[in-house]
């Protein structure tokens, strides 16, 4: 099963746009999903091991895959399989 791990901040803008997507998604398809604060103790390791420089960061099997707000399409085209 695909794991995503959405790393977000609270005064991000986008942020909430991202999160709201990932919840429609997992709706309709299988896939680990976890948000992480990047202000919070485990945040700050994710940033530090995948040298985060912007949010929402999204790491798909603990890889980077998108900074920024992802189309919709490609993010279904990762976790639907």
């Amino acid at each position: 099963m695909v794991k995503v791990q959405l790393v977000y901040t609270k005064q991000c803008v986008y942020c909430p746009s991202t999160k709201a997507m990932f919840k429609d998604l997992k709706k309709q398809y299988k896939f680990d999903y976890e948000e992480i604060d990047a202000m919070s103790p485990e945040g700050q390791k994710m940033v530090a091991k995948y040298s985060i420089m912007s949010v929402p960061t999204i790491i798909v099997d603990n890889r980077v895959q998108w900074v920024g707000v992802p189309q919709k399409d490609k993010v279904i085209a990762v976790v639907g399989k």
